[in-house]
């Protein structure tokens, strides 16, 4: 099977859709040997949002430590290569191809046994197993796809558990109450870990539960893990950061956001206990790249892009242009995902833009993405567009821009809208 073949077989699975549940991934991982108990050492990071920036940092700095690391990741932007990543590196097209040549097999040996089929995200969490115990990781750090206690991820025993913080997301598979999702994403929570929390409110409260349960041991941001932005400008920020009772002073982060801010403690927690110097988590901060979020790829004219996708990101999103961008008129190019709760998300945002182009995400959950548009035109009285194309999304934002007397494009919304975005405007790629 080569690489093309492989990710066709992939893509293939995700007809199946979201099926939770740790079963099949059970099921797959012993017949593939439990790779998974091959890997000393993870992190395991659930949460809202924050969950791929806190995973970036941490991984960051502990390949500064000199640690070998693998990094699971989802969604990518350009390629599925970038969702298995060891050293920093994304996985070779021939490594990945050799990897789906065991496991297609053995995939297709389970539903010929009457199981259940495993799903593109449980053959991704395989995919990334194998290859990380074949590579003799020290770290594996593993970001959950949806929740928790029921995401694939959750196979492993990770020593080190962050839960960033719990809003409303996926309401539909994790619960109707914040109580209930924090229950979930809590799950991933083992037998004596070590925890690290964003939470407040109720929803830290059933992680607090969920600690004593497992006779874990906590630290929460705003109490054992503090931070202080000390200064900051749209390219980076300098962050004071305490974590059990350790101070580091004038941490440089190229992540821009106070949101930013508060993930990168939460990493500097989680790397601390995973013995990590101050050297290595200065070099790690200072050094770390996690595009799309908040990232400038154009200074004439200023373009942002940023996957915001649900009410929380929309909030920092919202609070970033008020304090980096004040007196920009913001032209922005939207598409959002269906299954999101769009109207409450455009809510927070509509106040802070001046012109909207809204425009689907390549996706098959892009929905009525037209009503976003209608939304905007109801709600915001703002000039809005709307192109299904985009390439003349991004063309038209462009002319908007020009237009426009001290303007910004910001495109946001669903990241596979914005991978397309930056295509289209940076001619970069893997």
């Amino acid at each position: 099977m080569n690489y093309q073949q492989s990710i066709n077989e992939l893509k293939n699975l995700s007809k199946f859709g979201i099926n939770l549940g740790l079963q099949r991934i059970a099921e797959l991982l012993k017949r593939l040997g439990n790779p998974q108990q091959r890997i000393n050492h993870y992190i395991h990071i659930a949460g809202t949002n924050g969950k791929g920036s806190v995973a970036a940092i941490s991984e960051s700095i502990l390949r500064s430590q000199g640690y070998r690391t693998g990094f699971f990741s989802s969604p990518h932007l350009y390629s599925y290569r970038e969702r298995f990543c060891l050293c920093g590196q994304p996985i070779s097209e021939e490594t990945l191809a050799y990897h789906m040549s065991d496991i297609f097999p053995v995939v297709r040996k389970m539903t010929d046994d009457g199981f259940e089929q495993p799903t593109e995200f449980e053959v991704s969490t395989a995919l990334a197993l194998c290859y990380f115990a074949a590579s003799g990781v020290d770290w594996a750090i593993m970001e959950t796809g949806l929740g928790g206690a029921i995401d694939s991820t959750n196979i492993i025993d990770g020593e080190i558990a962050v839960i960033t913080n719990v809003d409303w997301d996926h309401m539909q598979y994790l619960g109707n109450t914040i109580e209930e999702i924090a229950t979930v994403k809590a799950g991933i929570i083992k037998q004596g870990a070590a925890v690290i929390s964003g939470a407040d409110g109720v929803a830290l409260d059933v992680i607090k539960k969920k600690v004593a349960e497992q006779q874990a041991s906590l630290r929460i941001l705003g109490q054992d893990i503090r931070f202080y932005i000390k200064n900051y400008n749209d390219v980076s920020q300098v962050i004071d950061i305490t974590a059990s009772n350790h101070h580091y002073s004038d941490l440089k982060l190229p992540l821009l956001g106070d949101h930013q801010a508060a993930n990168a403690a939460l990493a500097v927690a989680a790397c601390q206990l995973a013995g990590c110097s101050e050297q290595s988590i200065r070099n790690g901060m200072a050094t770390v790249k996690w595009p799309a979020r908040l990232e400038i790829i154009s200074r004439q004219p200023l373009i942002v892009l940023d996957g915001a996708h649900n009410c929380q990101g929309m909030q920092s999103l919202a609070v970033a242009l008020s304090k980096l961008w004040p007196n920009k008129k913001v032209v922005a190019l939207i598409g959002m995902l269906a299954d999101k709760e769009r109207e409450r998300a455009l809510d927070i945002l509509l106040p802070h833009l001046e012109k909207i182009i809204v425009c689907p995400p390549p996706s098959a959950r892009a929905g009525d993405w037209q009503r976003i548009a209608a939304y905007c035109r109801d709600r915001g009285k703002l000039a809005v567009w709307q192109e299904q194309d985009v390439l003349k999304s991004c063309q038209m934002a462009l002319k908007l821009v020009n237009e426009t007397d001290n303007s910004m494009l910001l495109a946001t919304g669903s990241l596979y809208l914005i991978a397309e975005v930056r295509k289209c405007l940076s001619n970069e790629g893997i």
